[in-house]
């Protein structure tokens, strides 16, 4: 909805209250408990969570309207038409030129697409192969498919369409995204009538509008200004809606999510730190709308639908993927969060989760509490300092990519508890981070736990039920490992426990026949050594260590003919 313009003297207050919001505050929690660490960060307008419905023209002020008072930050740079830090409104600006400057054809056309269609159509396509059992079983559908090739009039007139059916098979997802996307308590309108930071394509010659809304966007108001990105936030807030029914593509979706955000600068649009702040507002308004209890069963009928057939059973593997590439999402998304901006703040704060940000992982990470999640959120938020991103809270640094795949670090004893009869992310999940910190891991319950990342947590691994799965040479860290029940299994070639192995009688080991775990302390052997596939050398090692005590009870997996010995420093292969 659009904002009347106030007075100036009203307005100048309104940026009073943005620079008080903003003002430095002083924080000694690297040596508070883990409990306090994940307390939120009260701003000065409460917790965005509890008051994100006065995100409307009533309120104006950063301590009444908590999206102004998110976006604060911003005013130190720019306010009420005042640029008030030159260098960087300038970088903000040759960055967008850069990249209007440097955009391709395929790039023209997908920022075309985004611009006209309805956002919520435009994250469809996260959805991979699953993308059209969605279109199909949502009645979904967009009038636009192509870029024209000459400038759109301004006239033209945006053509509209239901994008989806409410009644339709998967009809309580669309209406659960109908109820995030678009809202009134999304509206951005009201921090751009504060700011009145212009579009960068009125800062500079530099930055190239898209050519086929050219002539819409030089006729476009001079009350039609940049940040923040209206766009974007929905962006957000649709990506962010559908990963949480349907968290099978929860870092696909929010890659996407961001690429709409860049799309709006590719066409000109819109600034880096304008889809910055869209980034901050849509994550918001969503975690807001996920705690509120009167939309619990929505979420529940939203979740259901899309693990039915008409969805989760109608994968089509044929299908292209756009965001097939894991790395290269997470280079995109991650890239995406600063635009390249350096830290020009205190870069040491520690991060804030904010209230109720937990719950924007409750169906990706589901086996943890919500304690826990807040945990993944805190040791996986960016560092402080860089533009924009250090509100009060702590929305700005939130990186869900990252949080999507566990821990970043243990800073105690972190038990996971699994339970496979749920079946999805209960039963098997990968945290492909590089795990850091003191602490450590224990592995309890009945699913399976794949570790794929670089790792160098310090506190060991126990398994106590279900699967540990090594993927990395250094997934196990540089602890001790000690399987007490369930099993460990190496899903990597060569793994290396740094610490002492300790297997009881309930352990298994699984490990592939050609595969080598290296122990570079002692190992104390019990339970079953499992062998699977891979080709059968003899003399081959299978363990190493600087010296064992005990056998496994069972050794399985190996042909006839084929047993193994134990030396001083090895198990090995012998036929």
């Amino acid at each position: 909805m659009k904002i009347r313009q106030r007075p100036w003297t009203k307005r100048a207050a309104a940026i009073i209250s943005l620079v008080a919001v903003t003002l430095p505050l002083a924080t000694n929690v690297a040596h508070a408990s883990t409990a306090a660490q994940l307390a939120p960060q009260r701003a000065i307008y409460g917790y965005f969570m509890d008051t994100y419905k006065q995100n409307v023209s009533t309120y104006k002020t950063a301590a009444n309207n908590p999206m102004i008072g998110m976006l604060a930050e911003f005013s130190n740079y720019y306010a009420d038409g005042k640029n008030l830090n030159k260098a960087l409104m300038k970088e903000n600006i040759d960055k967008s030129a850069q990249i209007t400057q440097t955009r391709t054809p395929a790039e023209e056309e997908r920022s075309y697409l985004t611009d006209r269609r309805d956002l919520r159509y435009s994250v469809i396509n996260a959805l991979g192969p699953y993308a059209p059992a969605f279109i199909k079983n949502a009645s979904a559908q967009t009038p636009y498919h192509t870029m024209p090739s000459t400038p759109e009039p301004v006239n033209q007139k945006h053509a509209h369409v239901n994008w989806a059916d409410e009644y339709s098979k998967l009809g309580p997802i669309v209406a659960f995204m109908n109820h995030n996307s678009y809202t009134a308590y999304s509206n951005t309108g009201i921090v751009k009538s504060i700011v009145r930071y212009k579009r960068p394509y009125r800062w500079s010659n530099e930055v190239k509008p898209l050519p086929a809304l050219s002539k819409i966007m030089a006729a476009a108001p001079a009350t039609d200004f940049d940040f923040a990105s209206g766009h974007t936030t929905t962006g957000f807030e649709d990506g962010l809606s559908l990963a949480y029914a349907f968290p099978e593509r929860f870092q696909e979706l929010l890659t996407r999510s961001s690429e709409i955000g860049l799309d709006r600068v590719i066409a000109g649009r819109h600034s880096p730190l304008a889809v910055m702040g869209g980034r901050m507002a849509g994550t918001a308004v969503v975690a807001s709308a996920l705690n509120n209890p009167s939309n619990q069963q929505m979420m529940k009928q939203a979740y259901d639908a899309a693990h039915s057939d008409a969805l989760l059973g109608s994968k089509d593997s044929a299908v292209h993927d756009d965001f097939a590439d894991y790395q290269k999402n997470r280079e995109d998304y991650r890239y995406r969060m600063t635009y390249g901006f350096k830290q020009i703040g205190n870069p040491n704060v520690d991060m804030h989760v904010p209230k109720g940000a937990e719950a924007l992982l409750a169906t990706r990470l589901p086996y943890l509490t919500d304690t826990q999640r807040r945990d993944v959120l805190f040791t996986t938020g960016m560092p402080s300092g860089y533009p924009l991103m250090d509100d009060a809270e702590g929305w700005g640094r939130l990186d869900l990519f990252s949080a999507a795949s566990g821990y970043g670090k243990f800073n105690d004893a972190v038990t996971v508890k699994m339970n496979a009869a749920k079946g999805g992310f209960n039963a098997q999940d990968n945290w492909r981070n590089d795990i850091s910190g003191k602490g450590a891991l224990i592995k309890a319950g009945s699913g399976a736990l794949q570790l794929s990342g670089d790792n160098t947590y310090a506190g060991g691994a126990t398994v106590t039920g279900g699967t540990l799965q090594l993927a990395s040479a250094t997934a196990a860290g540089k602890g001790n490992v000690q399987i007490n029940r369930g099993q460990l299994q190496l899903c990597a070639q060569k793994v290396t426990v740094k610490g002492r192995y300790q297997q009881a009688k309930s352990g298994q080991l699984t490990l592939a026949k050609n595969a080598h775990l290296t122990i570079k302390k002692t190992a104390k052997l019990a339970g079953t050594l499992k062998l699977t596939g891979g080709q059968l050398k003899n003399g081959a090692k299978l363990l190493t260590f600087r010296h064992h005590q005990g056998k496994f009870t069972h050794v399985t997996g190996l042909p006839t003919g084929w047993h193994v010995v134990y030396t001083t420093h090895a198990v090995k292969l012998v036929k």
